[in-house]
């Protein structure tokens, strides 16, 4: 599946489902990924995961996940920019020495960690969609789940070398994390 395939499906969402909280969808989904943790990545399951996130019933906070307070790539601003003139300067590659699968589940706990602690302060504000910075220093700008998977995929097609209709979505877990991260921190 191309990129511009599977933005296409992205921006379908509004259209078939209800948006929901986000903490709630990110918790649907890292049980989504969990479970299927032993099959071979590709954009066909990363869309089904996504999809399935906004109906499934999420389960209950762990509360050791608050100890994640940064995010699992340090260099995550700088995917960010998308002048041309920029571009060429910026280090634009993932900085962790996790795997694919555990930087996905690394972006997962720390989002949902980041969420809760935003709940009855940073979430409150009215104007959180123009960027907030949470009590760990983290920048934020989407905060449900349509526009935290729009800008994402916006950001990563921003960020391409190439058309998004030939170029293909990468098959590895890392890819989801990359979005979700992107949907984070992408105006």
């Amino acid at each position: 599946m191309n990129t511009q395939e599977f933005s296409d499906q992205i921006y379908s969402f509004p259209n078939r489902y209800t948006n929901r909280n986000l903490e709630e969808y990110l918790r649907v989904l890292y049980a989504l990924v969990m479970g299927h943790s032993h099959m071979q990545p590709n954009a066909f399951l990363f869309l089904k995961l996504l999809e399935e996130a906004f109906t499934a019933t999420a389960s209950d906070m762990n509360m050791q996940w608050l100890e994640y307070e940064n995010a699992p790539d340090a260099n995550i601003l700088s995917h960010k920019f998308t002048n041309p003139l920029i571009r060429t300067n910026i280090d634009k590659s993932v900085q962790t020495e996790l795997t694919n699968f555990e930087y996905l589940i690394a972006v997962l706990t720390f989002q949902i960690a980041e969420l809760y602690r935003m709940r009855d302060k940073e979430l409150k504000n009215e104007l959180r969609y123009f960027g907030i910075t949470s009590e760990s220093g983290n920048v934020w700008y989407n905060f449900d789940p349509f526009t935290n998977l729009q800008c994402g995929i916006d950001c990563y097609i921003d960020n391409l070398e190439e058309e998004p209709s030939t170029t293909e979505i990468p098959t590895d877990w890392a890819f989801v994390g990359q979005l979700l991260e992107f949907g984070r921190i992408y105006e």
